[in-house]
């Protein structure tokens, strides 16, 4: 039981995950930082449990490669953990601006009895 905690979000609890990615970003000093739950567009029934379901954000953002490296290491030790499905970089026209990261992120999330 213990250790699924460190896998799965309880339902109430699932609304903090974006202010929790928010605050690790600001730990970082990342520029241009937005992030945004996504709703319906979830993965298909196929991959879908009975007792666990996803929350997915979509995260945008400025940084130089340590940034971004530091960042997707504090999210990588987030608890409880959130995973990150897919991301593109754009590299910056400009010397001292940052690259232009999207991330996917995903978060397991138990499901309330009956739902």
């Amino acid at each position: 039981q213990q250790r699924l905690k460190d896998f799965v979000v309880d339902p109430g609890e699932s609304s903090n995950l974006t202010f929790d990615i928010s605050e690790t970003a600001s730990g970082q000093q990342i520029d241009s930082f937005s992030v945004k739950s996504q709703s319906g567009g979830g993965p298909s029934s196929d991959t879908e449990s009975d007792y666990i379901g996803q929350s997915r954000f979509d995260v945008s953002f400025a940084a130089g490669f340590n940034q971004f490296a530091a960042f997707l290491n504090a999210l990588e030790r987030h608890q409880p953990a959130l995973f990150v499905d897919s991301l593109s970089i754009t590299r910056s026209d400009q010397p001292n601006e940052g690259h232009k990261v999207k991330l996917n992120i995903a978060a397991l999330v138990r499901k309330q009895p009956g739902n």
